[in-house]
């Protein structure tokens, strides 16, 4: 009697481990798979922020504008002679330092996008800025060509002059030699597109990391970022782009959302989950596609969209269920041997307690976990009763994987606030860096515009700091820098919002602050600088240029004049305020 009841129970057992197994084996390959898109999706986001951040550069505008207005002189047939014959020149001629070649490779808008290359060397293949006729009008590396405005991913992103972001899937870049996504943006001034920015990100070290720390908590599956017609972008110890999805499976990748399971071509039976990177899905926010190949790319995107992709053999789960029972059978095996041992000598006084672990073994076959019996005895009746308790906590446990991969989940998303927090601070100085100080210059606008609180803003650059780079070297450069910025952080107001503009430059937000208070802060500031004794016993002053913000203005406007106001204090002998 004792074997049938460890044997039917252990059936029950069995059935219902399976079905709990499997259930939550596929909602956490679903839950794994969706945390894989999400952090692959917040990664294309920063990317696109980025890169569209780049493009409002003042001076990359001001340079696009120029081009637009040499070029409008021209009709469009003169134009479109005038490009194919600069793309003709461009690609005829080999030698990288020719003065033809170097006029867009060496101008102030390439020296500009180098200096952005050279603040994140591993992600940067390349960077060019094109009128919005498609003309060349800056890069950081030689292209293969100089007309652009018939390229598919130019087209898709200027959007007949309406603008939109753009992710290139290229494949293997021939230009950088390495696996790119070129992240093309337009150039908007006064709300009109004006131009193009790209820029081809190596982003398959990137995207790697974050497939490996997933693909390690879900071992033995494998992790891949595949294109929905079966070739796989990534997977772990794979070259990208070097493997496909079998046959058999190809049509399912598609799908909004799937977990399921097939047999491939080996006859092994696999559970598979999918789920898409909606910023290659949604189309309505962004642009994502490609071309196979052309004479600067191959292996690209074929107007495929991307997924995450999750592969688990269904024997795994079927090892644990029969792991799982041979536990359970072996525990009631014990547990009848103790019972019978114990009824020889106590069946009076355990008739109660035999039959409370017989209606606990009812609820278990029945699939209930969370019962457990009362029996304080230290008799065999009571240690049976003990390892039932603990055999359930046991079960319990094998199914309660799911909560601690939400665990995991819950450290990656504050992980990657950290990492968000740092995207928003310059390395060398500590204060915040242009692209905080952007977010933080639209706040300040917005909030006046409401209130009509006074706010001004300061622009300063060290004088002739060139000549402490070429006197000390760069080292003692960087060093003067901090102490720079120290200087300026002990010195200015709590409520200023100070950030390093680029170079040399600093930038100070000075919120409820009109012209001639913000004049009497900013000379506060230089006499600070001007009194500081700096490495080395360097002695260096600064210009500033100071200007307040006025009802017509936009963020333009306002960073124009007081770039104005900062160079009127150069033209003025340099270690002065000046205030436009």
């Amino acid at each position: 009697l004792g074997a049938m009841v460890v044997i039917t129970l252990t059936s029950f057992m069995t059935v219902h481990n399976r079905r709990v197994l499997m259930d939550s084996t596929v909602q956490n390959n679903q839950d794994i798979a969706a945390a894989v898109s999400i952090s692959l999706d917040n990664y294309l986001d920063e990317l696109a922020r980025t890169t569209e951040t780049l493009a409002t550069s003042h001076l990359i505008v001001e340079s696009v504008i120029a081009s637009n207005r040499e070029s409008g002189l021209l009709d469009p047939f003169e134009r479109k002679q005038r490009s194919n014959e600069l793309n003709e020149k461009w690609m005829g001629i080999t030698d990288s330092d020719d003065p033809f070649i170097q006029e867009y490779l060496s101008n102030s808008v390439a020296r500009h996008l180098r200096e952005q290359e050279r603040v994140i060397p591993d992600l940067y293949g390349e960077i060019l800025v094109t009128n919005k006729y498609g003309e060349l009008i800056a890069a950081t590396g030689r292209l293969t060509t100089f007309y652009h405005g018939d390229k598919y991913w130019w087209l898709s992103t200027f959007n007949d002059g309406k603008g939109r972001v753009f992710f290139d899937d290229r494949g293997y870049d021939l230009s950088v030699e390495d696996f790119v996504l070129g992240v093309t943006v337009p150039i908007y001034h006064k709300g009109e597109c004006i131009g193009v920015l790209k820029s081809n990100m190596k982003i398959f070290s990137l995207f790697s990391r974050v497939v490996q720390d997933y693909a390690a908590m879900y071992r033995p599956g494998i992790v891949k970022i595949a294109r929905t017609d079966g070739q796989v972008v990534l997977e772990p110890n794979e070259p990208p782009l070097s493997t496909v999805v079998c046959q058999e499976f190809r049509p399912q990748l598609r799908d909004e959302i799937l977990s399921t399971h097939y047999i491939d071509h080996s006859g092994e039976e696999i559970l598979v989950s999918v789920s898409p990177i909606k910023n290659t899905t949604e189309l309505s926010r962004f642009g994502f596609g490609g071309e196979g190949g052309s004479e600067d790319h191959m292996r690209g995107n074929t107007d495929e969209k991307w997924v995450v992709l999750l592969k688990l053999p269904k024997e795994h789960i079927k090892k644990k269920i029969a792991s799982q029972t041979r536990q359970f059978l072996l525990i009631g095996f014990l547990s009848i041997f103790a019972i019978s041992m114990a009824a020889l000598f106590l069946v009076n006084k355990a008739t109660g307690n035999i039959i409370r672990l017989v209606q606990l073994t009812d609820e278990v076959g029945r699939g209930n976990l969370d019962r457990r019996v009362n029996i304080n005895t230290n008799d065999e009746i009571g240690i049976l009763a003990k390892s039932f308790n603990e055999m359930l906590t046991n079960l319990k446990q094998t199914t309660a994987s799911k909560d601690e991969l939400l665990k995991e989940m819950q450290k990656r998303r504050r992980a990657e606030k950290i990492l968000k927090h740092l995207s928003t601070v310059d390395e060398l100085t500590q204060l915040y860096n242009r692209r905080a100080f952007n977010d933080n210059m639209h706040r300040a606008i917005t909030h006046v515009r409401h209130s009509d609180d006074p706010l001004a803003i300061t622009l300063l650059d060290i004088d002739d700091f060139k000549r402490i780079n070429d006197s000390f070297g760069h080292d003692v450069g960087d060093a003067v820098l901090v102490e720079f910025a120290t200087v300026l952080r002990d010195n200015v107001r709590e409520v200023d919002i100070l950030s390093r503009w680029g170079g040399e430059e600093f930038i100070i937000i000075m919120p409820g602050t009109n012209a001639p208070e913000a004049r009497k802060v900013a000379e506060r500031l230089r006499q600070a600088v001007e009194n500081f004794e700096f490495t080395q016993g360097i002695s260096i002053t600064a210009s500033f240029g100071v200007t307040e913000f006025r009802n017509s203005d936009t963020f333009d406007s306002l960073l124009k004049r007081v770039d104005d106001a900062q160079s009127k204090a150069k033209a003025d002998g340099k270690n002065v305020v000046a205030v436009l």
